[in-house]
């Protein structure tokens, strides 16, 4: 049987069995899709794993509906990135968005997964929605626009994306947040990217200093992931508990999201990683995660 191998690091990685349904390259990136019997589809961009379609719900729901759970009342959501557009299909179920805009560079991502997962299609036809294809910081740049929530959905730092994970970066983010507005991150895994995980904490925390942390497991992954989200005002556990009983009524549950998440703390070996690790990543000097894993994981 055919099998994907991912490198996790230049000495770890994962094997997948099954068998590859696409493989090909858009302007920007090579992308595969991977069928696997535990996972169904699974999406590769430069050869790193990106969603698990069977455990894709786990990674949205922290990364997309934990804001807008913990917004009184959402009118309006910027993805940054997201080019596989689930970010999307979770924020459709929020009937109090009026605008949902997604800022993506490569299209042909957007084109591959709109071809490949229906419930995609079905997301993009809601008449809110408007997909915008640029660079999502000089968007940023150029438009005054500003939004109750914003969601960082990228790659991993390293080429072209790293330069949205600065310091300089999330100051332009804060400028474009609503009053009571919410900011989403996925932050890594501190075990095996130690230097990463303190890195994008130390930069985000630089501008963004009231944040909640969820540390969930993403089988696909094949290790913990980490989802952070931060507002100039106080997080309300209550207030997205309530929002989840109000959505449950019209038939639209979580199915692994719990607010409870956000109240483990840190284990002692975590905050040992925080206080020795990483720096605040700037444009003059941004933070590549793997600038020195080029033998195996970005060849």
């Amino acid at each position: 049987m055919p099998v994907k191998t991912e490198w996790t690091t230049n000495t770890f990685g994962h094997v997948y069995n099954g068998r590859s349904l696409y493989k090909g390259k858009t302007l920007f990136q090579s992308i595969e899709i991977f069928q696997n019997e535990t996972f169904g589809t699974l999406l590769f961009l430069d050869g790193k794993i990106q969603i698990g379609h069977g455990d894709e719900n786990r990674y949205h729901q922290y990364l997309v509906s934990a804001p807008l759970l913990a917004h009184q009342k959402p009118e309006s959501i910027f993805v940054i990135g997201g080019g596989d557009c689930f970010a999307i299909e979770e924020a459709v179920k929020f009937k109090s968005l009026k605008r949902i805009l997604m800022v993506e560079i490569d299209k042909g991502v957007v084109d591959f997964c709109r071809k490949n997962y229906p419930v995609i299609e079905k997301s993009l036809k809601d008449k809110r929605v408007e997909i915008i294809y640029e660079d999502a910081r000089k968007w940023l740049e150029n438009h005054k626009e500003k939004f109750d929530v914003l969601v960082i959905d990228l790659t991993e730092p390293h080429g072209p994306s790293k330069m949205l994970y600065t310091q300089e970066f999330y100051k332009i983010c804060r400028t474009r947040l609503n009053p009571k507005g919410l900011i989403a991150i996925h932050t890594d895994n501190y075990y095996l990217f130690p230097e990463s995980f303190a890195t994008i904490y130390k930069t985000f925390h630089s501008v963004f200093p009231n944040i909640l942390t969820a540390r969930v497991d993403m089988p696909c992954f094949g290790m913990g992931w980490t989802y952070r989200m931060a507002s100039s005002v106080p997080i309300s556990l209550k207030l997205m508990e309530s929002n989840i009983r109000k959505m449950k009524k019209h038939d639209i549950a979580f199915d692994y999201f719990t607010p409870t998440s956000y109240l483990v703390m840190p284990t002692s070996e975590e905050l040992n990683v925080l206080k020795k690790r990483g720096r605040i990543s700037t444009d003059k000097k941004p933070f590549d995660k793997f600038e020195k894993m080029e033998k195996y994981v970005t060849k």
